[in-house]
């Protein structure tokens, strides 16, 4: 009987410590709240600050783009700012400074950037993503 005790409390302990861990990460501290240590959107964020950030890409990189889908995210265009907005650091701290000009003569990219209204010296940041895709981060230099 003893034997039986013991059997059944080890189990016990066994499913106890197997179970606690994983019902830690659900439960929250009633005295912290659940904020993350910065804000996105705080007075200390720029729209450009991620750009200094992308992965290094050639002319290599660029001439091997043929038919992948390119989307384009458009960065620090304020329409209510009369007038240029003039993000000089933000083309260069993109990772195409150097490229805009193989870039110009590569046909996707350009087809893509001109059915929305853009141009070779309009691209900041050039980033490779799943499935074969493309994307372009963009500023409008004129806000046209």
């Amino acid at each position: 009987m003893l034997k039986l005790t013991a059997l059944a409390l080890l189990a016990g302990l066994v499913t106890t410590s197997a179970v606690l861990p994983s019902y830690a990460q659900m439960a929250k501290a009633p005295t912290r709240p659940n904020y993350p240590s910065y804000s996105s959107s705080g007075p200390d964020h720029h729209c450009a600050d991620e750009m200094g950030h992308m992965r290094s890409v050639n002319v290599f990189d660029i001439q091997g783009i043929r038919d992948q889908k390119i989307f384009l995210y458009p960065i620090c265009e304020d329409p209510t700012v009369p007038g240029k907005n003039n993000y000089g650091t933000l083309f260069i701290d993109g990772n195409v400074n150097t490229l805009r000009e193989p870039i110009a003569r590569n046909a996707t990219l350009m087809n893509a950037l001109a059915a929305k209204g853009y141009d070779h010296n309009d691209v900041v940041s050039l980033r490779f993503a799943g499935g074969n895709s493309i994307y372009l981060y963009v500023h409008q230099r004129d806000l046209n």
